[in-house]
C-alpha cells in the first residue's frame, strides 16, 4: 500500500508533465490567436473570441512524459512486458487526440464521430489488454472469454470517446472532470501499487492541472475536441489497464446520465442547441435534457461559473460514492 518507488513515479510523472504542459498551453494559445484557430466563448454576455485547441498542450504533455520516464525505467528493469499495456493505450489517446484536433480544425461530423469513436480501441483489441473477468456491482464476477476484447472493449471506448464530448462547453467543465476523474484513478493504482496505471493517470493529469488553470472560468482557451477525446479515451483505457471495472461506473456515472438526458432530447424533438444567456450573464436553459441545462433549467440565477461547480461537486459525489463502495475490491 502506498509504495514508496510508486509515489516518486507519480509525483515526478505529474511535475514533468506539468512542466512540459506550461510550457505549451501558452504558446497554443499565442499562435491560436494569430493563425485565427479561434471560436466564440458562447456561455457569456459579450461571446469574447478564444482559441480552441488547448488540449494538445497535455496531449504532448502526455506522451513526452510517457517517453522519458519509459526511458530511464529501462535502466532499471529487465521486463519490458510490463510496457506492452501501457504502449497500446498511449497509442488509443494519441488517436483520440489526432481524430480531435481534426475535429477542431476542420468540424468532423458527429455522425462520422461515432465511427470514428471504435478506432481508439484497435491497440487494446489487437495487444489483447485487460482481463476479460470483470467485477460488477449485485451481479458479481462475469469472465466474457473472447467477448471482452472483441465486444466490451470497441463499446466502452467508444461510449466514453464520445460521452466525454457531449458533456462539454463550458469553462472548466471538461478539465474539471477529467482531472477529478484521474485524480481517482491514480488514487487507486498508488493503493493497488500499479505502476502502469500510475504512469499512465499521472502524465496525463499533471497535464490537465495546467490546463484547467487556463481554462477556468472566464477561460484563457477552450479545451477542444482534442482534449475531450483524448480524455475520455484516456480515462476508459487506464480503468482498462488497470482492471478497474467497477470505478467506471463512478467516473461515467454523469455522462451516462448525460446520455440518458439526450435521448429524452431527441425523442421530445427540442430544437434548442444552446442556452441563452442573460444581461446578468446567467444561463437560460431551453429545456432540462442535459446535465449542464438541468441547474439553469430549475434554479434561478445560476451563471457559467456556478453550473460547472455544481455539476463538478455532483459528479465527485457519484465518484466518491463509488469508490467507497468498491474500495474492498482494491484492498
Amino acid at each position: 500500500m502506498f509504495h514508496p518507488n510508486i509515489i516518486i513515479i507519480a509525483l515526478l510523472a505529474i511535475l514533468i508533465s506539468a512542466i512540459i504542459a506550461g510550457f505549451l498551453v501558452p504558446w497554443i494559445i499565442s499562435v491560436s490567436l494569430r493563425r485565427g484557430v479561434t471560436t466564440t466563448d458562447a456561455h457569456k454576455v459579450n461571446t469574447p473570441i478564444i482559441t480552441e485547441p488547448g488540449g494538445l498542450a497535455p496531449l504532448f504533455a502526455f506522451i513526452f512524459t510517457i517517453l522519458i520516464i519509459v526511458f530511464g525505467w529501462e535502466f532499471i528493469t529487465e521486463d519490458s512486458q510490463i510496457f506492452e499495456p501501457l504502449l497500446a493505450g498511449v497509442l488509443s489517446v494519441v488517436i483520440a487526440g489526432l481524430i480531435g484536433f481534426l475535429d477542431d480544425v476542420f468540424k468532423i461530423r458527429w455522425r462520422d464521430k461515432i465511427l470514428l469513436g471504435f478506432l481508439p480501441a484497435i491497440p487494446l483489441m489487437a495487444l489483447k489488454v485487460g482481463t476479460s473477468t470483470i467485477s460488477l456491482p449485485l451481479i458479481g464476477i462475469l469472465d466474457l472469454g473472447p467477448l471482452y476484447s472483441w465486444v466490451l472493449i470497441p463499446l466502452v471506448v467508444n461510449f466514453a470517446f464520445n460521452s466525454f464530448n457531449m458533456l462539454a462547453g463550458f469553462n472548466g467543465l471538461e478539465a474539471g472532470n477529467g482531472v477529478i476523474s484521474l485524480g481517482v484513478i491514480l488514487f487507486v493504482a498508488l493503493l493497488v501499487d500499479n505502476p502502469i496505471v500510475t504512469l499512465f493517470a499521472a502524465s496525463l493529469l499533471g497535464g490537465f492541472l495546467v490546463l484547467l488553470r487556463f481554462n477556468w472560468y472566464p477561460a484563457k482557451t477552450l479545451i477542444g475536441d482534442t482534449g475531450t477525446l483524448t480524455l475520455g479515451t484516456g480515462i476508459i483505457v487506464a480503468l482498462i489497464i488497470g482492471n478497474m471495472d467497477r470505478l467506471a461506473i463512478g467516473l461515467y456515472g454523469i455522462h451516462f446520465l448525460n446520455f440518458l438526458l439526450f435521448l429524452l432530447y431527441i425523442y421530445t424533438k427540442q430544437s434548442a442547441k444552446l442556452a441563452k444567456i442573460d444581461k446578468d450573464g446567467n444561463i437560460e436553459a431551453p429545456c432540462p435534457f442535459a446535465v449542464y441545462w438541468f441547474f439553469p433549467y430549475y434554479f434561478k440565477n445560476i451563471n457559467e461559473q456556478k453550473n460547472v461547480i455544481l455539476i463538478l461537486v455532483v459528479h465527485t459525489i457519484i465518484v466518491i460514492g463509488v469508490l467507497l463502495i468498491s474500495l474492498s475490491v482494491f484492498t
